[in-house]
């Protein structure tokens, strides 16, 4: 007998390949126990398009294709810079509002709402989960910012419970809508320099 699957469809930001590879291997590092997610895995889920039993639903691709098509939303900047252990799982939050991406999200599930399709902003605040399952210790604890230029909008389709994502569409988003200032480097002594 066949195991019946849920098929569950999302938008999201994905990190970059070579950070997601990096934070898979940060489990370690952060002390994480339980089931670690993929790299492929890793994303922050921006808006919630509902899900069903049976086969994977391709009108359902085609009208968010036609709704995202001529996109012209910003590019986003996630920065993380807390780890949160709570409810048997393990996050990448924000301790400052991430408010640019929050109003990503209502404008998404507006441009949604408009095509006629179901779309709902998650409840919980934009974060990444790095592993589920039994965590040792809960709490939040600083971290170094993790940040990347997020300047892609995925399509996702889950299988829950099978552990499997399928990219079902893409879109470019445009220039970031808010920069991250980094340090200017330190002057060289005039003696250095020469």
């Amino acid at each position: 007998m066949q195991n019946v699957v849920f098929h569950r469809y999302f938008l999201a930001l994905r990190p970059p390949s070579l950070l997601a590879t990096t934070l898979g291997m940060m489990g370690s590092v952060y002390h994480l126990a339980g089931s670690r997610l993929p790299a492929d895995r890793l994303h922050i889920t921006l808006a919630m398009l509902g899900g069903t039993y049976e086969a994977p639903q391709p009108r359902l691709v085609e009208r968010v294709g036609e709704a995202l098509h001529d996109i012209a939303l910003p590019a986003q900047r996630p920065v993380f810079d807390q780890l949160v252990r709570a409810n048997d799982r393990a996050l990448l939050t924000a301790s400052e509002p991430l408010t640019f991406i929050e109003s990503f999200r209502h404008e998404l599930v507006e441009r949604l709402s408009s095509a006629g399709i179901s779309a709902d902003v998650p409840a919980s605040p934009p974060h990444m989960t790095l592993a589920h399952g039994h965590q040792w210790r809960t709490g939040t604890e600083s971290i170094d910012p993790i940040s990347w230029r997020a300047d892609e909008l995925v399509l996702i389709e889950s299988h829950v419970g099978a552990g499997r994502h399928i990219a079902r569409g893409s879109w470019a988003l445009g220039e970031v809508t808010e920069k991250v200032q980094l340090p200017l480097p330190l002057a060289l002594p005039e003696k250095m320099a020469a």
